[in-house]
């Protein structure tokens, strides 16, 4: 089964939305999100999908961040995907509220997403997380002490959040992007062992 079977799969699998609705994928320009966009377009028309994009820069990364905000709108427009963005300082906002990165980034995010959601009016968000990024949560979860709640890892379907790649490799997905000499950004800060998560991935899985 092809990555565009399994990602159909696990839509059906999961009844993460239904022909005609209006699915926003969150695109920060990484291989994941790039993957995720390229899926739904191949779906647009045979679902009557209203398929939209909402990237957030978190200015983590300076130019580097802008430039992906930049990719992104770019690739909308040459995808033709009605296109929403927001600059959000979450550095300053670590500052001021004493949050970890991560924790600090996601509430941010989220935040984000629902604004975004309502500005589209979409009925569904659709995230890049993979079948990796669901492993490295449940052993993220386990090293916190988080007992059998923890073992859940990232669902599927959480209110209107879908992820319709959650059964999918990264392996699968950059060979994917390969084949079709899709570009996407790299993030340098998913190099570095700085954040647990990272940590996990690089030196441990």
């Amino acid at each position: 089964m092809d990555i565009k079977d399994r990602f159909l799969a696990t839509i059906k699998k999961y009844n993460m939305f239904k022909k005609g609705e209006a699915i926003m994928a969150g695109v920060s320009g990484g291989p994941d999100s790039v993957c995720l966009l390229h899926l739904l377009l191949q779906l647009r028309d045979e679902w009557d999908l209203k398929v939209s994009v909402a990237h957030l820069d978190h200015m983590f990364r300076g130019k580097e961040s802008e430039e992906d905000a930049l990719f992104v709108k770019e690739l909308c427009e040459k995808w033709d995907v009605p296109f929403y963005q927001e600059r959000q300082d979450v550095p300053a906002y670590i500052r001021d509220t004493g949050y970890s990165p991560e924790d600090a980034a996601r509430r941010i995010r989220y935040a984000f997403f629902e604004r975004a959601k309502r500005e589209l009016k979409a009925d569904k968000v659709a995230l890049g997380h993979n079948r990796d990024d669901h492993v490295e949560t449940v052993l993220m979860n386990i090293f916190r002490g988080s007992g059998l709640d923890g073992l859940v890892g990232i669902e599927p379907v959480r209110g209107h959040y879908i992820r319709p790649l959650i059964e999918i490799s990264r392996h699968d997905i950059e060979n994917y992007l390969k084949v079709r000499k899709l570009d996407f950004r790299t993030d340098r800060t998913n190099l570095t062992t700085e954040y647990f998560r990272n940590s996990l991935r690089l030196e441990l899985i």
